[in-house]
């Protein structure tokens, strides 16, 4: 699969370069391309190639933000016209000739992301104003949560995580996670799910940070639809996988449960990377019993420090009848990706079973396959 900074393609900027001439006659498609191309693209990340284009029409457009807003939107409306859909990732370059010039004018910034946020989202541009405006910027947000457009409605969830991916660190949010909890009592039950998954998300950085405050939010708000509580129970997804006991009652796992019996097989002990790890999991009801199980495994990854870090998977959730018998065979694997590097050495596998850790097993994963084998 091709890296996703490749979607900035020379035929993608060139037509970039299209629509903007389009805006402003002075910038020529070729010579933007040649601009945005210039050493050292190849040797650039995906962030790195996203502040190159910000940068070319920061240079090309320069100017503080009240003079450049009206090209943005009228190269949106132009990409709009030729058939570009809104909430498009590789546009959020957008966002950034805001933040480039226009930390110095709130209201004018303010204004920008608001429209631009709808064609690509602006939830990592604001948080650059969370640094240099937090108490005006927490006020915005609160404003944007009641707004009419659903993608605004989304920046002032997902702009203001606590721990959002690839989004600069506020200490202050991260240290009162609670500052949101208007926006989120806002927008949890919202009509629109790409608003309501924010929101989840939201109050799973939450979780990481202040459990109490989540299981308490959550608790008050169960039954009102399926959906919902759908949406609630992604929101408690670390605290189910952490085994935390309240959040498991929510959804009537029952904690003190054991098995009559339960065995976990390994196909092998030892694997190499590029391999996969097979496994089997067999779970033998008691008799008298019916139960509702939520079936994990867990995985002990061997880290450079020598220590273990942990990542649970979820296997399956299901009613257990009395006396019932099951069995559900898995196959992990240990192919290389750009998101983990496995170290080889003792690793570890074990069964959850509604939160409680059962059979754990050590395996060995030793040094790249062999592209010959």
């Amino acid at each position: 699969m091709e890296p996703l900074k490749e979607m900035y393609s020379r035929d993608w900027v060139l037509g970039l370069g299209n629509h903007i001439n389009r805006v402003d006659s002075n910038i020529k498609p070729l010579e933007f391309q040649k601009q945005v191309f210039s050493s050292p693209w190849k040797e650039m990340e995906l962030k790195q190639r996203i502040d190159r284009l910000s940068d070319v029409l920061v240079q090309n457009w320069q100017g503080p933000i009240a003079d450049i807003y009206p090209n943005i939107i009228s190269l949106i409306h132009s990409l709009r016209e030729e058939g570009v859909s809104d909430f498009n990732f590789p546009y959020i370059f957008l966002n950034d000739i805001v933040t480039k010039t226009g930390l110095d004018d709130f209201d004018s910034s303010m204004k920008a992301l608001e429209k631009i946020t709808v064609f690509s989202s602006a939830e990592f541009a604001i948080r650059f104003f969370y640094k240099h405006h937090f108490q005006k910027t927490l006020k915005q947000m609160q404003t944007w949560s009641k707004h009419k457009e659903p993608f605004v409605r989304r920046l002032a969830s997902e702009g203001s995580r606590p721990m959002l991916p690839w989004g600069i660190g506020i200490p202050e949010i991260k240290q009162n996670p609670e500052i949101h909890l208007s926006i989120l009592k806002t927008l949890w039950d919202d009509e629109n799910e790409i608003v309501r998954r924010s929101v989840a998300n939201h109050l799973n950085d939450i979780s990481k940070l202040n459990p109490d405050l989540v299981l308490e939010f959550c608790e008050t708000r169960f039954g009102k639809s399926k959906e919902l509580d759908k949406n609630l129970k992604h929101a408690l997804r670390t605290l189910l996988k952490k085994g935390n006991k309240k959040s498991l009652s929510f959804f009537s796992y029952n904690t003190k449960w054991k098995p009559a019996k339960i065995n976990l097989t390994l196909n092998k002990k030892e694997i190499k990377v590029g391999d996969s790890l097979e496994f089997e999991v067999s779970i033998n009801q008691t008799p008298k019993d019916t139960t509702k199980i939520r079936i994990e495994n867990k995985i002990g990854f061997l880290l450079g420090s020598g220590k273990h870090g942990y990542k649970v998977f979820q296997l399956g959730e299901r009613n257990l009848l009395p006396k019932e018998k099951i069995k559900i065979t898995k196959r992990h694997s240990f192919a290389p990706i750009t998101t983990r590097v496995y170290y080889p050495g003792i690793h570890t596998i074990s069964i959850l079973l509604n939160g409680n850790e059962y059979k754990l097993q050590k395996f060995e994963l030793k040094g790249l396959k062999s592209k010959n084998v």
